[in-house]
């Protein structure tokens, strides 16, 4: 894979901005605050008149880099190819052509195309679930935090013992790096026996690194978990994989076996039943449009944080979803579901999707001793507006990023001649 250009080391030198609303993220959003970095660290948050800024960025809002908790970087090739259906199997029959024609240079060039669309939408973390984790290479060297989830299937006993043993080794040779994180992704209950279920846990355990599992994502899934019939019985057995007796019993089942104090993510949870027990170590991973794209019944994110889990935000793929932007992931819940507050948005768009990737010590909000990870947005007219109605009722788009404290250039469409600009101009 081609080499990411641009990465020069950070300036020891501290410097100061300010914009019209900075958002901690960590605390409520303040009015021409002060954010305070030195070298690639934050080192002040401050409110205003403490001190005077080195560069004022106007009528914008500070935000921490955007989180995106979940995509598949090596679909991006599929945008508008294969509509969202509301038969899952149809469309993931697509996904599957797609996915077996692919040459490795395709993969690569749709991997950049969707990182670069990544950077230029603010995300500064994200969780990549990649077929033979064939993204580490770029994602290792590219201006952003991130953990890639080496993709494990196996609902035959031989297919599942040749995952398992593909992922320890893709593990013993993939370790953590100061940007990338390996993890593991056992991919769905369909796609997936029980004991591969719990051998891959086991894994992830012993490896400290966490786990992604498509779960609870359709009616027709648990049709299937429970009763071993409807339409994915005959796409697996027409893609040659079926084995019934190789199945959880539910999804419930399969959180229990995931249960090894590693972080889970447990992706999508459009029809998980409630009151849902969870582990504090699990988070919810809601992807906003493309639940919407595939008409499901209302997600039951709401239930799920009054709970007291933790939901986080993920776009999908370019498969199922128009962009990969975070903030228009937030902008299109805030326009469905005005009840739900901003600060709370904010929070999984960002901070908690850093929390369920494991990488909060480090960034997800504006806080001394993190990363300087930013994304400056222009806010909507209208001073007397509540900050955060401001940043979502509104089309605008990211207007600039920050990563570890240098400015990321402007990236074009499937570009990753990745440069960075100095700390302040």
């Amino acid at each position: 894979m081609g080499k990411i250009e641009g990465m020069a080391q950070p300036i020891a030198s501290s410097w100061t901005l300010t914009g019209r609303w900075l958002f901690p993220v960590s605390g409520p959003p303040l009015l021409d605050g002060l954010l305070t970095i030195a070298g690639e660290r934050i080192v002040g948050v401050e409110p205003r008149g403490r001190r005077t800024a080195d560069v004022d960025l106007g009528e914008v809002a500070v935000l921490p880099g955007f989180v995106n908790a979940h995509t598949h970087l090596d679909l991006s090739g599929l945008r508008g190819q294969c509509p969202p259906h509301a038969e899952l199997t149809a469309w993931l029959r697509q996904v599957v052509v797609y996915r077996r024609s692919a040459t490795p240079e395709q993969i690569e060039a749709d991997v950049r195309a969707g990182l670069a669309e990544s950077l230029r939408h603010g995300t500064t973390l994200l969780g990549d679930i990649a077929a033979g984790g064939t993204s580490w290479p770029l994602l290792a060297e590219a201006p952003l935090h991130s953990v890639v989830f080496y993709e494990m299937l196996g609902l035959t006993t031989e297919r599942a013992r040749q995952s398992l043993q593909a992922a320890r080794t893709w593990l013993e040779t993939h370790p953590a790096t100061n940007r990338c994180r390996p993890g593991l992704s056992p991919h769905a209950p369909y796609s997936v026996r029980a004991d591969l279920f719990a051998q891959a846990a086991l894994l992830a355990r012993d490896y400290t690194c966490p786990l992604a599992v498509h779960l609870a994502e359709s009616r027709e899934e648990l049709e299937l978990l429970h009763y071993q019939r409807g339409p994915f019985v005959a796409f697996l057995k027409e893609l040659g994989v079926w084995d019934g007796e190789g199945l959880a019993s539910c999804p419930e089942a399969i959180m229990k076996i995931c249960d090894q104090h590693v972080p889970t993510l447990l992706v999508h949870s459009n029809y998980l039943p409630l009151p849902a027990s969870l582990s504090p170590h699990s988070t919810i991973i809601y992807c906003p449009r493309t639940h919407h794209a595939f008409g499901h019944a209302p997600h039951p994110f709401r239930q799920l944080l009054q709970g007291g889990i933790r939901v986080a935000l993920g776009t999908d793929s370019l498969a199922s979803n128009p962009d990969l932007s975070i903030l228009a992931e937030m902008r299109f819940l805030y326009r469905q579901c005005p009840d739900v507050p901003g600060d709370v948005l904010l929070r999984m768009a960002t901070l908690s999707g850093a929390e369920a990737l494991g990488w909060a010590k480090e960034t997800g909000s504006l806080e001394a001793g993190k990363f300087a990870d930013l994304a400056i947005v222009p806010l909507a007219s209208g001073a007397g507006c509540n900050p955060y109605q401001r940043l979502l009722d509104s089309d605008l788009l990211v207007e600039r990023v920050l990563y570890r404290g240098r400015w990321i250039e402007p990236l074009e469409a499937g570009s990753l001649e990745l440069q960075t600009e100095k700390s302040y101009p």
